[in-house]
């Protein structure tokens, strides 16, 4: 599982807006989730699809848009590039987004705090 740091480096974005990609799909999901699994013959059908949740949930959520009507933010920065090309891997990037996490290392810019290293 990625940090927010290392997704962000991965597709040129930052991490806040790695964050921001996350919590609209958060958002989308919740919004979408019983219909989209209304179109599969069951959820184990709707996961069976996919190789992986975050797969699938990028591509509901991503998906003609959905993230656009659904999270109430302005998310066209996910579909286009920051020099305004199509954003091939526009999928990938959610789907990294979606499993992404805070790392120590992110949180804790200067080093864990010292009573974390006198635990035994």
């Amino acid at each position: 599982m990625a940090s927010f740091q290392q997704v962000a480096d991965k597709f040129s974005i930052t991490p806040e807006q790695v964050k921001q990609l996350q919590n609209a799909m958060y958002v989308t999901w919740d919004g979408i989730a019983g219909d989209w699994f209304d179109c599969f013959e069951s959820v184990d059908d709707a996961y069976d699809t996919y190789d992986s949740e975050a797969q699938m949930i990028a591509e509901a959520t991503l998906d003609a848009g959905r993230i656009q009507v659904y999270s109430g933010e302005d998310m066209t920065w996910v579909y286009k590039t920051e020099d305004g090309e199509n954003r091939k891997n526009c999928l990938e990037l959610g789907t990294e987004a979606w499993t992404a996490r805070t790392s120590t290392t992110d949180r804790y810019p200067s080093g864990v705090p010292k009573a974390w290293k006198s635990c035994n």
